[in-house]
């Protein structure tokens, strides 16, 4: 009787532990650079939240080219120097900050985000 106690105590046990999930780090949503059908990103709601978080810091009016504030990253990125829309993937924008460049890092999904937005065409929109 005891051990038949003991063994239903440990069920339980593991039932209680076995039964929970945890997710503490929510993934964020991947899109496909390369997919035709993908949603319209929009430079003043999709990209520049990114670089007020990521680049703002160095890249600002006065300091480090080029000037990624809210209000001249366009302009400042309006040139063949930073965008490739031929190839999109060899932009500077999107190599120098990518999860394997050597700036501060784009997430994946904010790396994507970039790419789809030269390979859209690099709209100020």
């Amino acid at each position: 009787m005891k051990a038949l106690k003991n063994l239903l105590s440990i069920f339980l046990i593991g039932l209680i532990f076995g039964g929970c999930a945890y997710n503490w780090i929510v993934e964020e949503p991947v899109i496909d650079p390369t997919d035709p059908n993908a949603e319209e990103v929009s430079f003043s709601s999709d990209i520049t939240p990114i670089f007020a978080s990521k680049c703002t810091a160095c890249h600002t009016t006065g300091n480090q080219m080029p000037d990624l504030t809210s209000a001249n990253a366009y302009n400042s990125l309006n040139s063949s120097r930073y965008i490739n829309t031929s190839d999109p993937a060899s932009s500077l924008i999107y190599t120098k900050a990518s999860p394997t460049g050597n700036h501060v890092q784009y997430s994946e999904a904010e790396a994507a985000l970039v790419l789809t937005w030269i390979t859209q065409g690099a709209q100020n929109n």
